[in-house]
């Protein structure tokens, strides 16, 4: 297959089978969507989208391992990682379509974000650095379709941060013609999409820690490994106490980051185990439960400031906020978030559950399909770049 001919094909047909892939900076599990997705009529940049097929899988803890393994590794770790997450991958859509009844031929391509192993958001003129890893070509060939993967690289050379991508998906999916809503996703890192009834305004911008920080607190001590290594339910969290200490040293070490106006992003560097150290004695001197209900409290007041500084003063008849991905899963963590976002007049609302884990995989799916279709994917005004452009490479399986 030539990779014109799959262009031809996502350009002349008025309904499209594209699969999305996402694999989170928390290192956690793949999540795979398969969704349709349909012309309507009068309306080419919001077209009808249908979830037919998804599902999230873990990953055994020995890869997670060498995936966190691969942060500070060689780039032979890299490279390595990249290869074994691409042939699981494959693995895995070729099971999913195959359980499913769905003929690969119906298939249109794979939209792939990739699992980030780095990225430093743009700083003192110099430009963000992004890399996300699992071998398009190796993909393609074990599951026979075209893939399209490497979204960041455009964006950030227009100027961007390379993130947030999923806006424009979000004003697709969730946007509503006569109201100002806003979409949360609480992944590795936290990050919101407001949506005003056209394009041209969407604020879209990384919001804080999430479970990158949390699950880092969780594995820093014997008795939270021996609880999953997560705080999984909320449930290690709610036993513990607020260590204002350590909170406040937490603030102090990312305040400048916090104050910034969008646009903006974060990456594992920013809010992932790193900040644990630079607070040292603040945070090793407590006990598993401590620690972990202290950091969820940050995220929770990190997220509060976001809206508060960032967000309500730019669209003050804000009211209701969506929440997806898997941190919505942490009781603690979503019942401080609802009281803290109740004080600023804002209603928490929980997505459906099969799309607070399914969200951002369709929404590359539907990024897939616009770079296919020759659209820009990206919304400036969330990644700071200087145009629209159409993001990521196509890679065709082999011939």
């Amino acid at each position: 297959m030539q990779p014109w001919s799959v262009i031809d094909r996502a350009q002349t047909a008025d309904a499209r089978l594209v699969v999305g892939l996402m694999s989170g900076m928390s290192m956690d599990g793949l999540d795979v969507a398969v969704v349709r997705i349909t012309e309507r009529a009068g309306a080419p940049e919001r077209p009808s989208v249908e979830l037919v097929a998804g599902e999230s899988t873990a990953y055994d803890d020995e890869l997670k391992g060498r995936m966190r393994g691969a942060l500070a590794g060689t780039p032979g770790d890299v490279a390595a990682l990249s290869a074994e997450l691409a042939e699981l991958w494959a693995h895995d859509v070729v099971e999913l379509l195959d359980r499913k009844g769905i003929d690969r031929g119906d298939v249109l391509a794979i939209g792939a974000h990739g699992q980030t192993v780095h990225h430093t958001p743009r700083a003192d003129g110099a430009p963000a650095i992004t890399l996300q890893v699992g071998d398009a070509a190796r993909l393609a060939a074990g599951t026979g379709l075209p893939v399209v993967a490497d979204f960041r690289q455009a964006d950030i050379a227009a100027g961007g941060e390379g993130a947030p991508l999923i806006p424009l998906a979000d004003w697709i999916l969730f946007g509503e013609p006569d109201e100002v809503t806003a979409c949360q996703n609480l992944g590795n890192i936290a990050n919101v999409t407001v949506l005003p009834p056209t394009t041209d305004e969407i604020l879209a911008f990384d919001t804080g820690p999430a479970n990158a920080l949390i699950d880092a607190a969780a594995r820093s001590t014997d008795e939270g490994r021996a609880a999953g290594g997560i705080d999984k339910d909320g449930a290690l969290s709610a036993t513990g106490d607020i260590d204002n200490d350590l909170l406040l040293a937490l603030y102090t070490k990312r305040s400048a980051w916090l104050a910034e106006k969008p646009p903006k992003s974060a990456g594992f560097e920013t809010f992932g185990p790193g900040l644990l150290d630079e607070v040292g004695d603040a945070f090793t001197r407590l006990g598993a439960a401590d620690r972990v209900r202290t950091v969820v409290e940050y995220t929770a007041l990190a997220l509060r400031d976001a809206y508060a500084w960032h967000v309500v003063t730019r669209f003050p008849e804000l009211e209701r906020v969506r929440f997806s991905g898997g941190g919505c899963h942490n009781r603690m963590l979503m019942t401080r978030i609802g009281a803290l976002l109740a004080d600023l007049g804002l209603v928490v609302e929980a997505l459906d559950p099969t799309w607070t884990d399914l969200k951002e995989a369709v929404g590359f799916a539907l990024l897939a399909d616009r770079t296919l279709r020759g659209l820009p994917g990206n919304v400036p005004s969330a990644t700071g770049a200087a145009h629209p452009v159409v993001l990521g490479a196509v890679t065709p399986p082999p011939r």
